[in-house]
């Protein structure tokens, strides 16, 4: 039944540095399962919410006011890598905006360029989270996108209109915005987002070649050591 076909979710949280990513997965999750500094590797936590089995991937954040091109290969790499934390692939990707902060060209172009990583194809399956520090600061979507000018209203058309406020540390709007998940879903046909795969092959050499690097790093720093102490 229809209950059933819903039983798995899989989430990516994306966006800027500081942005409130790790704090809409503690909300989604109800509980701290991410940590709040800045990370650069991405992240994944699963958990049982309302009888359906949810997995939540973090991921890095960008620098919200700078182009793709100034922000670190590695990353972009896990940006995309998160892909494969939730195989075949995610029903959803939140982009995670603070409802206070000003929402300039820059961090729209910013926002676009960094989700385009992984497809034009991607928006489609895109919603557009806002979050407020506490009651004093909580806004509807509508009403933060209709005062956030035309940079703002662009994101959320690219998404659909598909649109959500919550409030750090308060669970109430969860339910709420899971449910606006399983219309994106049901929207979606039940389809989970799938990458081109040469954006994958390619991301997924890229990091073999700089782990191959690295372990390269070690051994010569371990031998270096080695002939130091005269073993």
């Amino acid at each position: 039944n229809d209950s059933q076909l819903h039983v798995f979710l899989k989430i990516i949280l994306l966006g800027g540095r500081n942005s409130g990513k790790s704090s809409v997965g503690n909300l989604i999750l109800g509980k701290e399962e991410f940590g709040t500094k800045e990370r650069t590797s991405c992240s994944r936590r699963l958990g049982m919410v309302a009888g359906r089995w949810l997995t939540v991937v973090d991921t890095p954040g960008w620098w919200c006011d700078f182009s793709s091109q100034d922000t670190p290969k590695l990353v972009k790499r896990e940006i995309v890598s998160s892909m494969s934390l939730c195989s075949p692939g995610p029903h959803v990707f939140l982009i995670i905006i603070k409802a206070r902060s000003g929402f300039s060209e820059k961090r729209r172009r910013a926002v676009e360029e960094h989700v385009m990583l992984l497809g034009e194809r991607v928006w489609s399956h895109c919603m557009v989270v806002f979050i407020s520090a506490d009651w004093s600061e909580h806004t509807g979507a509508e009403e933060i996108v209709r005062r956030g000018g035309e940079a703002l209203r662009w994101l959320s058309d690219k998404c659909g209109q598909r649109c959500h406020s919550v409030i750090s540390r308060h669970g109430t709007e969860v339910t709420e915005l899971l449910e606006k998940i399983q219309e994106l879903v049901t929207g979606n046909g039940n389809r989970v987002f799938e990458m081109q795969e040469n954006i994958l092959q390619v991301t997924a050499e890229e990091k073999r070649r700089v782990e191959e690097r690295a372990q390269q790093r070690f051994v010569r720093m371990r031998k270096h050591r080695s002939l130091m102490r005269g073993e």
